[in-house]
């Protein structure tokens, strides 16, 4: 069976959360702000470019990120970028 499957061998899946592969989450929500921050860990982007690359709606990326700095205490900046007229977030570290 394939990793790109919706099962994943149970001794496979644990040697991925012993290489930190994987995130634990609680139950409910997170799987968008964890997806959010890896986009932000590597890029600064703009709202809808975070929100097409995630397939997800603007708001929602937002809202990840008002989370992301208010409860994980991530330093993430909004710059205005005069030659495309657009604001890209950018983590700090």
């Amino acid at each position: 069976m394939s990793f790109d499957e919706k099962m994943i061998a149970k001794e496979n899946f644990k040697e991925m959360i012993e290489q930190k592969n994987v995130i634990r989450t609680p139950a409910g929500h997170g799987g968008v702000i964890h997806r959010v921050l890896r986009v932000l860990e590597k890029n600064a982007s703009t709202l809808d470019g975070m929100a097409e690359y995630l397939k997800v709606e603007r708001k929602t990326v937002l809202n990840a990120i008002n989370h992301l700095r208010q409860r994980h205490n991530k330093k993430i900046i909004r710059h205005y970028n005069i030659k495309d007229q657009k604001y890209y977030y950018y983590l700090e570290n």
